[in-house]
């Protein structure tokens, strides 16, 4: 079977949409019916109509004939569909088909979006200087709370030196050429700043030891 149907966005304020059984047997009718008047073994067949029975929507669905039945009558109680049982077939019509799966309604819906784009367009002119810089002035705004942001962050380790937190945060928030992104932004995955703080002291550490002993070498020479 080839082709498709229209389902609208308001089958989610649907009355039977959260109904599992019911909402899956409407969709599978929509999907079955003829998009185009047929004959079945004499029979007409009409467009949104088509045969099957119990039988077959329950193997179709893998539901028991019982919920079949259920979900069946309830569609129908409610106007959605109707039934003519005969003791070999069910031939089911859906109300409305053609108001629901109609060409014109998704060209009218093209014709609506394309008027509204239309419009936006004319509304809104050519980016100008001042807006321009308006953008330039915004993006400036978010990179500075980005920055102290970093900042806070930073600083809220106070178990380590202020020497080793303003060097920490000098080196990691220099910014790229475009002055965009800063330096830990552009690290690969998680950014973790207490690890970090850690190899960054431990580093230090080891930089000023050495530097230490080779002061006491050249002293004791």
């Amino acid at each position: 079977m080839i082709g498709f149907i229209f389902l609208h966005r308001d089958l989610l304020e649907w009355e039977w949409y959260q109904n599992p059984e019911v909402s899956r047997l409407y969709i599978h009718i929509l999907l079955k019916a003829n998009f185009t008047d047929k004959k079945w073994q004499g029979i007409s067949v009409k467009r949104g109509q088509f045969i099957t029975s119990s039988n077959h929507l329950a193997s179709d669905l893998n539901l028991s004939i019982q919920k079949i039945r259920t979900a069946l009558k309830k569609l129908e109680s409610s106007g959605y569909i109707t039934r003519q049982t005969t003791n070999k077939f069910t031939l089911i019509t859906i109300v409305n088909y053609n108001n629901r799966q109609h060409q014109s309604v998704l060209t009218n819906k093209q014709k609506i979006t394309q008027t509204q784009n239309k419009q936006l367009t004319n509304n809104n002119p050519p980016t100008t200087t001042k807006e321009s810089n308006k953008i330039k002035n915004l993006n400036k705004e978010k990179i500075e709370l980005r920055l102290a942001k970093f900042k806070k962050q930073v600083f809220e380790h106070s178990q380590y030196s202020t020497k080793i937190l303003n060097a920490f945060f000098n080196y990691w928030s220099e910014f790229n050429t475009a002055k965009t992104k800063m330096k830990y932004e552009s690290q690969r995955g998680f950014f973790e700043i207490e690890r970090r703080l850690k190899k960054w002291t431990e580093n230090e550490w080891k930089t000023t030891n050495k530097n230490n002993q080779q002061k006491n070498t050249i002293s004791n020479r």
